[in-house]
């Protein structure tokens, strides 16, 4: 069981280990990496896992998510916009703002303001395990603020720290299977909203596992089973399972007109059970990722 002293120091290390580390180099042109099948990590709604791999150093990447569907099911659009920032070679911090307008294509209106942000950071281990097996660990937080819509958030404040671990498979190389450990800690926070169906209303531990497989560079199909409860650390004895396959697909730039942007869209399905029974459910995500980094470095040096 994690207590509040347990995790307060665990927190505090983390963050010294985390900022404690050597400060951001100045940008320098350098050759382009390599495909890295973990670029399409934390595509939420169909792809909810941050896998060990971090941002490469010196690199800042805005990531924006407006959700489309909100068109049809409510009465605003959210928009959420974020970047990832490399510190290093192994480090990485993240933030992300959610707003939110009215649409004007339904009636009435929730007006426009920010609803959520989001923070965390990454540190990936070096040879800590074997040298094939890839481990970060991390922390995020999230929060409501504002005045948002009340089914746009969950009106709690998120600690979540985590340990992922992934290894690209010998037998089948295309395959890159993964294991997360961690928890969720929430309180309630002075914002109104919202639980979903089948989200748990206290402290949850648990994990999930699955597997991302490289069709080819820009296809990518996705599992992931996800189980948490809340009889180790939480609030009474409720358990939360789900399986999620996906599919994640890198729109080619004609789709795209020639745009610099890299467009990944995603769509999943997933089957759940819980408290409130069970549950079936599909999405469709599109996510735009712009390098900043080409807006700094020279051409010749490459580009993703």
């Amino acid at each position: 069981m994690l207590g509040p002293k347990c995790f307060h120091r665990f927190a505090a290390r983390l963050l010294l280990a985390t900022f404690g580390l050597p400060a951001l180099p100045g940008l320098a042109a350098e050759d382009s990496p390599k495909p890295n099948p973990e670029e399409f990590s934390r595509v939420p709604g169909v792809f909810d896992v941050d896998l060990p791999k971090t941002v490469e150093r010196s690199r800042v990447k805005l990531l924006f998510r407006p959700h489309f569907g909100d068109l049809i099911h409510r009465d605003y659009i959210r928009l959420p916009v974020g970047a990832r920032l490399g510190l290093n070679d192994r480090t990485e911090v993240n933030g992300e703002a959610e707003a939110f307008a009215s649409h004007g294509l339904k009636q009435g209106g929730s007006g426009y303001g920010i609803g959520a942000l989001r923070l965390g950071t990454k540190y990936q281990w070096a040879h800590w395990l074997k040298p094939d097996i890839h481990a970060s660990s991390g922390l995020n937080l999230s929060t409501a603020v504002g005045r948002p819509p009340v089914t746009m958030t969950d009106g709690q404040f998120h600690i979540s720290p985590y340990l992922t671990f992934s290894r690209r498979s010998e037998r089948f190389p295309k395959a890159t299977p993964f294991l997360t450990l961690g928890t969720d800690l929430l309180s309630r926070t002075r914002v109104a909203g919202s639980f979903a169906r089948n989200q748990p209303r206290s402290d949850t531990a648990g994990g999930s596992m699955g597997f991302l497989y490289d069709q080819r560079e820009t296809l990518k199909y996705t599992v992931v089973a996800n189980y948490a409860t809340t009889s180790l650390i939480g609030r009474g004895s409720h358990h939360y399972a789900s399986l999620s396959p996906g599919l994640l697909w890198q729109l080619p730039r004609a789709l795209t007109f020639g745009s610099r942007t890299r467009w990944i869209f995603g769509v999943g399905c997933k089957v759940g059970v819980g408290p409130d029974g069970t549950e079936f459910g599909t999405s469709a995500k599109l996510r735009g990722e712009l390098n900043l980094r080409r807006f700094f470095v020279p051409r010749s040096a490459g580009s993703d």
